[in-house]
């Protein structure tokens, strides 16, 4: 009878513990949608250097000033993002963007 009774306590002591543990699908996918955002606001940096070297190359300054403008802009929506990421735990998110940006850009080269 204790062995019964024993074993009905430790299991409804680990159902309740398994209960408290909660899924954190919500997260991954918050956390996926910062990527995306993560990695599009780096993409932008890098063409709007691009550009923004062209048109000081042929001498367009109001251009390239408002270029710069863009970047900045760009700048801290990366630092928003790199922010929160971290804040969800993700280490190093900036680094790990730039890396799968140059795994997209190599697959596609092939």
């Amino acid at each position: 009878m204790k062995k019964v009774i024993l074993t009905l306590f430790v299991g409804i002591f680990t159902a309740g513990a398994f209960a408290q543990t909660t899924t954190s699908t919500n997260a991954n996918a918050d956390n996926h949608k910062e990527m995306k955002d993560l990695k599009k606001d780096v993409r932008d940096v890098r063409h709007d250097r691009k550009v923004r070297a062209y048109e000081l190359k042929h001498h367009d300054k109001a251009e390239a000033k408002a270029e710069a403008k863009e970047i900045k802009g760009d700048k801290k929506e990366i630092a928003g993002n790199v922010r929160n990421l971290k804040n969800d735990g993700m280490k190093h998110p900036l680094m790990r963007a730039d890396k799968q940006i140059h795994r997209q850009n190599m697959h596609h080269r092939h």
